[in-house]
């Protein structure tokens, strides 16, 4: 990830057991080919199980709302968007009035978009589905009216709920692979898709009206784009956007593009060819933005494979992020909006770790009462490392022999933040060990204070639950030990760090042995950087007998000078104890295992530590009765 700099000593080898390389990294250089580097890639998604109209029970399910909460505790946004299927099935139709107005239940729907707002998450809002007990008439009667006020009511609902900045960062979109018949459950044909594609434009802009006439975008068709002949819903709006371009019901063109479930460019190119035949067909398009909403290795979710359980996957989506990055810095994909990774969803027994998910769930019902247990996949922790990426960044650069890194900072006050990985994709890697040198040549301008730095990273079998699950035999309910076990390794490891160094050093020299496919990420602080703020939002969800995950939220920021968090606890008339000592914390969470001693009871408080042993001051105390 970077034209920036100046490396170019690559020892080959000839596929030896370790590989031997030397990254110099020049930030006057970086500072001058640097760009402004936004984070198109934070976004997850999920279908709830059929059958679609039990979609509430499974969303508002304690096992979907824990899986999301951990979703969005990645810290700085990590992910900041959730794309569900089916939300319009949550709706309930509740009356006419004497006019013939509809009116409806959102009792359910209102519920899972508190969580959402609560989590710190924004809906990717698919307008998708229908009401129960309502459609059938008024598609008969009313086709336009229905989708127009159906529209305008949500918008307005949730705009006055949340608030303008908020909605208005939502991402609606139109029906999810309209042309797929196991997704056209209301059998649209041609013209009536069309209509409601123009109608829910309609709604959206009726809603933003009334409310200082705000624009509330909206992206479509989310198709996959086959031929014209099995796919006409999506190719007849794009026709329609491009003769008229502005009556285009879309600011944001969506399309899906997966890989074949070998290697992560066959996403990008799938991506330019695709575009490149719209382009051709419909040059009026040329300018519009776009959003692969499903930019995944391989489609199928639910198909276990052995490269989504382990470090294969975090380091594929990561090369995924740097390859788009790239298309992005040379014009390739210059409109490229946003991509977002098709992986929310619950993997469910025998194949935790196996699914296209960022977690694995272990679906306890030996205990009383049943419970759920989560675990981190390599991949989670890989966004978790993205989300510290600075500002801007320099282009990424691709070396031989799978290697590619992104220099990414901030100029004043100076951090930065570069990012390497290993990734062979879906293959075994073809060296097992890297050594790795990394040289920093400081800015002049930088080096007035002290710096900082740590070196985090994942490594094939040292970050890995799923080799610790596999070691116990794969139990179907692991123990407490064994979950402890596998937590120890699910997130990043310290491999360097923190240490300083002092004003006017101008240069630093770092050397890595590293386990193939691996991510490994250096943070630089400048002393300026101002230290760290207080966090919020301190919330305890109970997961079974003496164990609680107690989560809280932080303003983003464009630098991530933070090493980790504090978690303490205090029972009645007791001391203060920090519960997570010697645990690893570097995300918005921590999973606390009490014991009959302690308990739950009493008062938890938080506090975030920079790598200058800096702290934010304590979070608000909050009282939990365990």
């Amino acid at each position: 990830m970077c034209v920036l700099l100046v490396l170019l000593l690559i020892v080959n080898v000839q596929r030896a057991a370790l590989d031997h390389r030397q990254v110099s990294i020049d930030f006057e250089q970086a500072f001058r080919d640097g760009r402004l580097l936004p984070r198109f890639w934070t976004s997850t998604g999920m279908c709830p199980p059929a059958p679609r109209e039990k979609a509430a029970d499974f969303l508002l399910s304690n096992d979907s709302l824990l899986n999301f909460e951990i979703i969005g505790g990645l810290p700085n946004a990590g992910l900041k968007y959730v794309r569900i299927h089916w939300l319009l099935e949550m709706i309930q139709f509740s009356h006419y009035d004497e006019n013939k107005l509809l009116f409806y239940n959102f009792s359910r729907l209102d519920a899972l978009l508190d969580k959402i707002y609560e989590y710190g998450l924004h809906p990717g809002f698919e307008l998708m589905g229908a009401p129960g007990n309502i459609y059938p008439m008024e598609k008969k009667r009313r086709f336009s009216y229905f989708w127009t006020d159906l529209t305008m009511q949500i918008a307005l609902r949730y705009l006055h709920r949340f608030g303008v900045e908020y909605v208005a960062n939502w991402r609606f979109e139109t029906w999810n692979e309209p042309d797929l018949k196991n997704y056209n459950t209301l059998n649209f044909t041609t013209d009536e898709y069309i209509n409601y594609l123009q109608s829910v434009r309609l709604g959206l802009d009726a809603a933003g009206r009334l409310l200082n006439n705000i624009h509330l975008p909206l992206r479509g068709p989310a198709g996959l784009f086959r031929t014209e002949q099995n796919h006409p819903f999506c190719w007849t709006a794009l026709q329609l956007c491009n003769d008229y371009p502005r009556n285009c019901p879309f600011d944001v063109i969506s399309f899906h593009r997966k890989g074949s479930g070998t290697r992560a460019d066959e996403i990008v190119n799938g991506e330019s060819m695709l575009m490149n035949q719209i382009w051709d067909k419909y040059p009026n398009l040329l300018e519009f933005k776009y959003s692969n909403d499903e930019a995944d290795p391989v489609a199928g979710w639910s198909t276990p494979r052995e490269f989504q359980s382990n470090m294969k996957y975090g380091a594929m989506l990561v090369s995924t992020v740097l390859q788009h990055w790239s298309t992005k810095t040379n014009s390739v994909q210059s409109h490229l909006e946003s991509i977002s990774h098709d992986n929310g969803f619950l993997s469910y027994h025998p194949f935790e770790f196996d699914q296209r998910t960022l977690l694995a769930r272990f679906q306890m019902n030996d205990t009383k009462p049943k419970h759920v247990q989560f675990v981190v996949k390599p991949v989670y922790s890989s966004l978790g490392m993205l989300t510290n990426l600075g500002p801007q960044a320099t282009d990424t650069l691709f070396l031989e022999g799978n290697l590619s890194y992104i220099v990414s900072y901030n100029r004043d006050p100076f951090y930065s933040c570069v990012l390497l990985s290993l990734s062979n994709d879906t293959f075994d890697p073809t060296t097992k060990r890297s050594n790795i040198t990394l040289k920093f040549a400081i800015a002049e301008e930088s080096t007035k204070r002290r710096i900082g730095y740590i070196v985090e990273g994942l490594q094939e079998s040292l970050n890995d639950p799923n080799s610790i699950w596999i070691h116990y035999g794969k139990p179907s309910y692991p123990t407490a030990d064994q979950f402890a076990s596998m937590r120890t390794v699910q997130f990043p490891s310290v491999l360097k760090g923190p240490e300083m160094v002092s004003a006017n050093t101008k240069n630093i020299s770092l050397n890595l042995n590293l386990r193939a496919p691996w991510i490994v990420m250096v943070r630089l602080c400048s002393e300026m950087v101002p230290a760290p703020s207080q966090v919020t939002n301190i919330r305890i969800r109970r997961i079974y007998t003496y164990e609680a995950v107690i989560f809280w939220s932080e303003e983003p920021s464009v630098t991530r000078c933070i090493v980790g968090y504090e978690v303490w606890f205090r029972a009645d008339q007791t001391q203060w104890i920090q519960i997570n000592s010697g645990h690893c914390t570097p995300f918005l969470w921590f999973q606390f295992v009490s014991n009959t001693t302690i308990g739950l009871t009493g008062l938890y408080r938080v506090r975030s530590v920079d790598m200058f042993g800096r702290y934010g001051a304590f979070s608000e105390t909050k009282y939990f009765n365990g």
